[in-house]
């Protein structure tokens, strides 16, 4: 009957969907009053590493960095079944500078990086002074 008595679903982004969950309105207040803070901060920084790797993966940062792996260790966290790891790497910037660097970021579970393998690093749009892991490169 004309559509009225459907449920209309708008295709919403998860990672933004699972924002707003947790953050805002009725369930944001279920949550704070249910969820203990420690366990609401590691759910958002899980969602603000996801957000990170949705910029990189879209193409839409700038490579301002190259970096070479120099060892990969397992947290044991997923995301969407996606690993969460803990990279040490040789980061040599665009301007040449060169430093070691440890990051913990989401990488995909088809292309986790290994040692000695180059990856690409962008700014984080939200603190410049970031980076943020951007997948591996071919050379």
């Amino acid at each position: 009957m004309m559509g009225w008595f459907t449920r209309k679903n708008k295709p919403e982004d998860a990672v933004a969907k699972a924002d707003r969950m947790m953050n805002k309105g009725l369930t944001g207040m279920m949550m704070k009053g249910l969820v203990p803070k420690e366990h609401r901060e590691a759910i958002n920084q899980s969602l603000d590493t996801a957000k990170q790797a949705q910029l990189a993966s879209s193409g839409s940062l700038p490579l301002t960095a190259t970096a070479t792996v120099l060892s990969v260790t397992d947290t044991g966290k997923l995301i969407n079944f996606d690993p969460i790891v803990v990279l040490v790497l040789e980061v040599k910037e665009t301007g040449g500078h060169t430093y070691q660097r440890t990051m913990e970021t989401l990488v995909s579970k088809l292309q986790i990086p290994r040692a000695g393998d180059h990856v690409g690093l962008g700014k984080n749009p939200a603190n410049p002074s970031e980076l943020i892991y951007m997948g591996l490169l071919y050379v």
